[in-house]
């Protein structure tokens, strides 16, 4: 597999993960989406926590469960929406609960994502009830931003699809990384399905391999655009000597 097909792949890979995570942060698992994570089957990885996640959500569809869908709508009410609240403890799917002194929805998270949506022509479906810096926004965007890079090193644009991995990494830095850690940890106590339990450990170990996975990416995507750059100058040059 050439360079350029390894780097499309791993967009693919990536742009799954994180439209997959979205979705089950937005709403209850219904029966389609049941019935897609049960046919789900993960590869090993070297990330520790990303690797126990896998083992862990599919030991449960491995389980038999009488009525899951009720299970995991009940489990999603009580974690992220603090029905029933577990000890005075809710994982707020919120960036700026996590990253304000006061932890309070709509801060200056939701106003910084909020921003660089707009810079990119982007902006929340009317239907949605949420405020921009809900985790499966901000999941979303990133997968925005891989199609949007993916379509980039197809095209031979590859200082765009540098400014776009770069964005990624910022991204990833100032958005995902600064605060999810800590929700997954408020998942883990709240928590009473194993699922659940799994898709923390899915999340936190995936983020931490994304930051792998972008400077690889960045450090590829640049050396393309550099022999892009000298095969150009270098046609440049043959051209201006046959004259």
């Amino acid at each position: 597999m050439g360079q350029m097909s390894e780097n499309i792949l791993l967009m693919d890979n990536r742009m799954y993960m994180y439209r997959l995570l979205g979705r089950i942060y937005k709403e209850e698992v219904d029966q389609a989406l049941f019935n897609q994570l049960t046919m789900l089957r993960f590869s090993e990885s070297d990330e520790g926590e990303l690797s126990e996640g896998y083992r862990q959500f599919e030991a449960y569809f491995h389980q038999t469960h009488l009525d899951p869908l009720s299970d995991l709508a009940v489990d999603y009410a009580r974690v992220f929406l603090g029905a029933g609240i577990f000890e005075g403890k809710v994982a707020d799917p919120y960036e700026s609960v996590y990253t304000s002194r006061e932890r309070l929805i709509m801060q200056d998270a939701r106003d910084e994502v909020l921003a660089l949506y707009r810079e990119f022509g982007l902006d929340k479906d009317e239907k949605l009830n949420i405020p921009e810096d809900h985790i499966s926004l901000e999941f979303e965007f990133m997968v925005y931003m891989c199609q949007a890079c993916k379509e980039a090193l197809q095209n031979g644009e590859y200082e765009k699809a540098e400014a776009l991995m770069q964005t990624q990494s910022h991204f990833l830095q100032k958005h995902l990384l600064n605060w999810i850690p800590r929700f997954c940890d408020d998942i883990l106590q709240c928590a009473q399905t194993e699922f659940y339990k799994a898709v923390a450990k899915l999340t936190r170990g995936y983020l931490h391999l994304e930051e792998e996975m972008l400077q690889y990416l960045e450090t590829s995507v640049l050396i393309s655009a550099r022999k892009a750059e000298a095969h150009a100058e270098h046609s440049q040059q043959t051209a201006c000597s046959c004259h």
